[in-house]
């Protein structure tokens, strides 16, 4: 009795869907790759953990991969008040820990702050004890977690929802992370789920995959869930140059092209804007090229040392600001956006950023 009923609401649901003016319901009985899934399937679960928010980005502060800070608030580093409204000031953090590497480093945050847990839910913290609290439930560094950071997905996404009690059928557009979330975690037990597709997926290397029904769609997370570095730990300076080589300093400024300036202090005074709009070319040969409204200014450059201790020689006659004999600090890849930093001393220093695969 039960078989029948059962196959009497897939048929109902079949029939639904060819009478249905509606094209953006894909729920097909016919089609096994396409079939709706209910929310206790494996690839419920994957997307469910693909559209987890993550937590790991701001470990420098809060040493926790479950959960973040809700921008903006407010951190005391050794002693100097950052605001944080965004990723990019983590960075200002970053680089007041690293101005020194003989005092103690300390930040303190400004309580009360929010928290955003995995499933995007908020919680007050009113000070340090309740935050340790949570970061004690967190997991530990590189740990195993929940959530898949190697996949992303690119909205938005049509989703429908048929109900095999009520024969009811819903169409619902998602637009980011969040709602997808939510709407996974109000499914009915009796719901099947379904999408319009093709819909696309976002990898760890920024390449775009299309996916044609449900079959792929699992094949896709499953085969890239663990397949990138998802950075789940609180070592701020685990992109320091501490075993960089000249071959791939070399190797990331001649393979990326257009470096702009992103930051220049040079005798503690900022000339970055002086430079919006400057483009440098490296070349495997040496040879230097900086172009700024159509005019081309040429010069050298050369890589030497090793681990901890290279130097990058800039020599441009007709741009003295760019020239010295820069320490190399730091190589950054966040997605295809690459960054170098030199540092000569703490009132002379350079950011290069490119955009390359």
């Amino acid at each position: 009795m039960k078989n029948t009923l059962k196959y009497m609401g897939l048929l109902s649901l079949y029939l639904l869907v060819i009478i249905s003016c509606r094209k953006e319901v894909v729920i097909n009985k016919t089609d096994s790759s396409n079939q709706g899934f209910v929310k206790s399937s494996k690839v419920s679960s994957l997307i469910k953990q693909t559209a987890m928010h993550d937590g790991s980005f701001d470990n420098i502060i809060d040493h926790a991969n479950n959960f973040s800070i809700k921008m903006p608030y407010t951190v005391i580093v050794n002693g100097q008040q950052v605001t944080i409204n965004s990723k990019n000031d983590l960075e200002t953090v970053e680089d007041i820990l690293d101005a020194s590497d003989t005092d103690t480093d300390t930040i303190q945050i400004v309580f009360p702050v929010t928290i955003i847990l995995p499933d995007y839910s908020e919680v007050v913290i009113h000070n340090q004890n309740e935050l340790d609290s949570y970061i004690a439930q967190s997991t530990g560094e590189n740990e195993m977690d929940d959530d898949i950071e190697c996949v992303d997905f690119v909205y938005p996404i049509t989703t429908v929802i048929y109900n095999t009690v009520t024969e009811r059928t819903q169409t619902i557009t998602v637009n980011n992370d969040k709602e997808l979330e939510d709407l996974f975690d109000d499914l009915d037990d009796h719901d099947l789920v379904s999408f319009n597709f093709p819909i696309q997926l976002k990898l760890y290397d920024d390449s775009v995959v299309t996916v044609s029904n449900i079959s792929e769609l699992e094949s896709v997370i499953e085969n890239n869930k663990d397949a990138c570095d998802e950075d789940d730990d609180n070592d701020y300076n685990d992109d320091d140059c501490d075993d960089c080589t000249t071959s791939q300093i070399v190797n990331v400024l001649t393979s990326c092209h257009n470096w702009t300036i992103d930051e220049l202090e040079r005798n503690d005074t900022d000339l970055g804007d002086n430079y919006t709009g400057y483009s440098l070319e490296f070349s495997s040969n040496g040879s230097l090229s900086v172009t700024e409204n159509g005019n081309v200014h040429m010069g050298t450059w050369n890589a030497t040392g090793v681990g901890s201790d290279i130097n990058l020689v800039i020599a441009v006659p007709s741009i003295p600001d760019f020239n010295a004999n820069w320490h190399l600090e730091e190589i950054k890849q966040d997605g295809t956006e690459k960054k170098v930093k030199l540092e000569v001393d703490d009132d002379n220093k350079m950011k290069l950023v490119s955009t390359c695969p």
